[in-house]
């Protein structure tokens, strides 16, 4: 993991500000903003504040954050940091708000996936038991590789990011047990490609000609190999497209 630039904790009630808490492992959920340009741009914050907020309702944490409530905490942390593109976690249970800011890491254009058989907790919700995930983006070199996770043959996620595959020039997402995240829902959004939701088994992942990973970290990049089931890309089409589209958004 990169290097922490700044944290801060701060205490739900009252936000004053104490002792800085990451708050993995317990009841609560998380987002990840990329912050770009010399004038900070959080790209895409109002979407995050939505699901961060719909999400908090959804394992009852009576709690309601805002844009300007964020921008607040943020701007705190201006004058400690230098890099013009960065990722602001925000993270929050019943007790607190911790904020923490680390540098993006440069991810190479094509990367190899490295399938693993997990399944996270309450999988639709970026939630804050996150520990597994954690531990195994710790075992990889993040600027190259990224796990992609399954369950009973399905794909479901990458650890970082979310999965599309394409065939035939259609893209295929998978149906459940995972969190859609706000760049790929974005994106999905722009596009006029037909999306069609299905459970993608690994068992067939050969069918598919391009397989692209989306979040916040890391952009938009595309698997060039799967090497555990001999898969490779045979295009870059949809690449192409969405990294297009992801460049209008920053």
């Amino acid at each position: 993991m990169a290097k922490i630039l700044y944290k801060q904790s701060y205490q739900l009630s009252s936000f004053k500000p104490i002792k800085y808490d990451d708050l993995w492992g317990k009841k609560g959920v998380f987002s990840t903003i990329r912050v770009i340009g010399k004038k900070h741009k959080l790209i895409l914050l109002n979407k995050h504040v939505q699901n961060i907020n719909s999400s908090l309702n959804k394992i009852n944490i009576n709690f309601k954050i805002s844009e300007k409530l964020i921008l607040k905490l943020f701007r705190l942390s201006l004058n400690k940091i230098k890099h013009k593109d960065t990722l602001l976690r925000i993270a929050i249970n019943s007790n607190k708000i911790s904020l923490s800011i680390r540098p993006r890491l440069k991810t190479n254009k094509k990367i190899i996936g490295k399938l693993f058989s997990y399944q996270r907790s309450i999988p639709s919700l970026k939630n804050l038991y996150y520990k597994k995930i954690i531990k195994l983006l710790n075992s990889i070199n993040s600027k190259k590789q990224e796990i992609i996770l399954y369950n009973k043959g399905i794909l479901l996620e990458g650890c970082t990011t979310n999965i599309i595959c394409i065939r035939n020039k259609k893209i295929y997402i998978p149906l459940k047990n995972y969190y859609k995240g706000i760049t790929v829902s974005y994106l999905l959004n722009l596009t006029k490609r037909e999306i069609k939701k299905t459970n993608i088994f690994v068992n067939d992942i050969y069918k598919y000609e391009e397989i692209l990973l989306i979040g916040s970290g890391k952009g938009v990049v595309s698997v060039s190999s799967i090497p555990q089931i001999n898969w490779k890309s045979q295009s870059d089409l949809v690449y192409k497209e969405f990294k297009y589209l992801y460049k209008k958004i920053l």
